[in-house]
């Protein structure tokens, strides 16, 4: 009659195998979350302008933006202890309309990021001053009428203490993980 085998890697053989599969998937997991946050979800390489330039992407030309601080600016609706900055960046389309989010703001020294909020002011939609970018209105076929430069205006409401210079951000959703950053000064 044999001896029953009670060597190590025979009483730890099923743990010896769920290792040799969890550690090369657990490797793959992670890699490919770190891929697809770099590559896929967010803008990662800048194509930098400095202030009064403008810069080409995606079949398009893009600016020179504009920065103002209109914080004096009437009838907005901000808190007292604020900054209302307001940002136009020109789009200049020599194909399809390109498609992009919301341009973001930061501050430069710090990072601090800030989104757009023109409705938050106040300011109600208008598809003459798009807050993103736009496509061709249809005519009464169906059909997308002329492709024509644009601007988008946005205003952002920053705290008091944030000083420039700033960083306009536009991300092109075609050209990720590329993305355009204006810098400006109000």
């Amino acid at each position: 009659m044999d001896a029953p085998v009670t060597g190590w890697w025979r009483r730890n053989r099923l743990a010896l195998i769920a290792l040799a599969v969890l550690v090369p998937v657990t490797t793959a997991t992670l890699v490919g979350v770190a891929w697809s946050r770099y590559y896929l979800y967010e803008p990662t390489i800048p194509k930098d302008a400095a202030e009064g330039e403008t810069v080409e992407l995606a079949e398009a030309t893009w600016g020179p933006v504009r920065a103002v601080d209109v914080t004096d600016g009437g009838e907005l609706t901000a808190p007292s202890d604020a900054r209302v900055i307001a940002v136009a960046v020109p789009v200049d389309p020599h194909g399809d309309s390109p498609s992009c989010f919301s341009p973001v703001l930061v501050e430069q020294d710090t990072g601090r990021r800030w989104e757009e909020m023109t409705t938050e002011l106040g300011i109600p939609y208008s598809s003459e001053e798009p807050t993103s970018c736009t496509k061709p209105e249809e005519d009464e076929n169906g059909d997308p009428g002329p492709i024509v430069p644009y601007e988008i205006i946005v205003g952002y409401i920053v705290p008091e203490d944030a000083e420039g210079p700033f960083w306009v951000e536009v991300s092109e959703i075609d050209s990720y993980p590329s993305f355009i950053r204006f810098s400006v000064e109000p």
